[in-house]
């Protein structure tokens, strides 16, 4: 049998198997649109449009930023060629039309796969960028609504390690990011369900709902690029999620040394042991 394989595989260099992981993107690549397009953007279509005051969040100062996001999408859109961008409505690459009069927000959830959270300097150089706004329809089991306001590090509070080994490179890589080279990394995981919209409090403690015997690849390909009035940095998220099963030989191989060089603490909060042994195994 012949497999695809998974469109990103960080785990399997070097250079970005280990966070911060970043590398250079090329400014006409900032938003993807895959076979997945589609049906993604029939579930953002629905989310946004029942579900707004979840997936959609931005606080009282977020003006300014979210009219020059705004204005840098369409901008983008209006080049890109996949989408056409008329007077009244967006045609998207799915031949849906999306109106203009839609906020910033809900409009670019309405026209890109990506998730959009949008991050700003605070006054002092040395403060951390702060979350001020999002459309957030495929989290990873976390909530827009908690994360608002906050700066990075208690952003990412819950993840093993991040105050302590990562905090300050990433806020060097924050303060460093210019409006002409914008960044990119792959951030990836493995659960037992193939779910895109999974938000979940800090507090909870909800087990991943499981298909027995299933695992998927989850992938974000994380985009970083600074709004140049505004100095505000959007960050994109387009996940991708991938049947093991269909994950080619070296992918699978390279999955499961991965998984297997992961730290006790990384297992709990990723997956729990149980299921950690499973999906090794199931990669064997």
């Amino acid at each position: 049998m012949t497999t695809t394989g998974a469109p990103y595989a960080p785990f399997m260099d070097p250079r970005t198997a280990h966070p911060p992981g970043v590398s250079p993107l090329d400014p006409a690549a900032w938003l993807v649109v895959d076979p997945d397009y589609a049906p993604q953007m029939a579930q953002r279509d629905r989310l946004i449009a029942d579900a707004a005051e979840i997936v959609t969040s931005a606080t009282e100062d977020a003006g300014p930023a979210l009219a020059e996001f705004r204005a840098v999408l369409l901008d983008h859109l209006a080049r890109d060629g996949r989408w056409r961008v008329g007077r009244a409505a967006v045609l998207r690459p799915d031949d849906a039309e999306t109106p203009l009069s839609l906020d910033a927000l809900r409009l670019a959830g309405r026209l890109c796969q990506e998730d959009f959270c949008l991050l700003a300097p605070g006054a002092d150089p040395a403060d951390e960028h702060r979350l001020i706004a999002g459309v957030l329809c495929f989290p990873s089991r976390w909530m827009l609504s908690e994360k608002l306001g906050r700066p990075l590090t208690p952003i990412h509070r819950p993840v093993p390690g991040y105050a302590e080994n990562l905090s300050a490179r990433v806020n060097r890589l924050f303060a460093a990011l210019r409006p002409d080279r914008p960044l990119m990394r792959v951030n990836w995981l493995v659960w037992p369900t193939d779910m895109l919209h999974m938000p979940q409090s800090e507090t909870a403690k909800t087990p991943v709902p499981a298909v027995p015997g299933r695992f998927w690849l989850r992938t974000e390909r994380q985009t970083l690029r600074r709004l140049p009035e505004t100095g505000v940095v959007v960050f994109g998220i387009k996940t991708t999620v991938t049947p093991i099963e269909d994950l080619t030989p070296a992918q699978r191989a390279g999955l499961r040394a991965a998984l297997a060089e992961k730290a006790e603490a990384e297992v709990g909060y990723s997956s729990g042991r149980d299921v950690h042994e499973a999906i090794l195994a199931a990669l064997a």
